[in-house]
C-alpha cells in the first residue's frame, strides 16, 4: 500500500507539472498573438471625371501604406463591392465638387451601401477629401457632407494632422482638398501632402482601434 501511495503521489505530481507546462505555453501563445501585428485594411473610394480626384485618392492611399501592416484597396466608387466595405477597417471617400455639393451619381452609390446592401459601418474609421475648381467653391462642404454620411452610419471620423516646425503647435483639419480650376490648375505638392496625411491618420487610428 505504501508503494502504491508513493506511486499515486508521484503520478499526481507529474500530471500537475505537465498541466503547468501546458498552461505556460498557452499563455505564451496568447501573448504572442497579442504582440503579432494585425493587418489593417483601408479602402479608398473616389468619384473622378477628369483625374484630379483620382490623383488625390492615390495620395491618400500612399499615406495609408506608410503605416506598417496596412493593406490598401483603391477603387472608383462605382466599382466598390459589399465585400470591400465589410472587410475595411478604414474608409476614405473622395469626389469632385459639383455646385458646392456631392455629385449625384456618387450620392446614389453611397446611399445604396446602406439602403440596399445593409453594410454595417459601425466603428470603422472614416475620412474624406474633395476637389473643386474655385477657391471657395464648396470643397469643405463636400468633405463635411461625406463625414456626415459616415457619422450617420456610426463610423469614427478623422482628418489629417499638422504641426509647426518646432512641434509645439499641433492641429487637425476636417479633410483634404485641392483647387483644380484656372486659378490653380491640377493638384499641387502641398495638396498631395494633405492627402497623404489623411491616409496616414486613418490607417494609424484604425490600427489603434483594432489592437484594443
Amino acid at each position: 500500500m505504501r508503494h502504491n501511495g508513493v506511486g499515486i503521489r508521484s503520478l499526481a505530481a507529474l500530471l500537475l507539472l505537465l498541466s503547468t507546462g501546458v498552461s505556460a505555453r498557452a499563455g505564451e501563445n496568447k501573448q504572442g498573438d497579442r504582440s503579432k501585428p494585425r493587418t489593417v485594411r483601408v479602402l479608398v473610394a473616389y468619384y473622378s471625371l477628369h483625374g484630379n480626384t483620382e490623383l488625390l485618392a492615390q495620395g491618400v492611399a500612399k499615406g495609408a501604406r506608410q503605416v506598417p501592416d496596412t493593406l490598401v484597396t483603391i477603387k472608383k466608387v462605382a466599382d466598390v463591392s459589399k465585400a470591400d466595405l465589410q472587410s475595411a477597417d478604414a474608409i476614405a471617400l473622395g469626389c469632385a465638387t459639383y455646385f458646392a455639393n456631392i455629385p449625384g451619381k456618387m450620392k446614389v452609390v453611397i446611399d445604396d451601401w446602406n439602403w440596399q446592401w445593409k453594410v454595417d459601418f459601425t466603428d470603422k474609421v472614416g475620412g474624406a477629401f474633395s476637389t473643386g475648381g474655385g477657391q471657395t467653391g464648396g470643397k469643405e462642404f463636400v468633405v463635411v457632407s461625406l463625414l456626415l454620411f459616415m457619422l450617420n452610419n456610426r463610423m469614427v471620423v478623422a482628418g489629417p494632422l499638422y504641426q509647426d516646425a518646432e512641434g509645439k503647435d499641433v492641429w487637425g483639419e476636417v479633410g483634404a482638398s485641392a483647387m483644380t480650376g484656372p486659378l490653380d490648375p491640377g493638384v499641387s505638392a502641398k495638396e498631395l501632402d494633405a492627402a497623404r496625411r489623411l491616409g496616414h491618420r486613418l490607417a494609424t487610428l484604425a490600427r489603434k482601434l483594432k489592437s484594443r
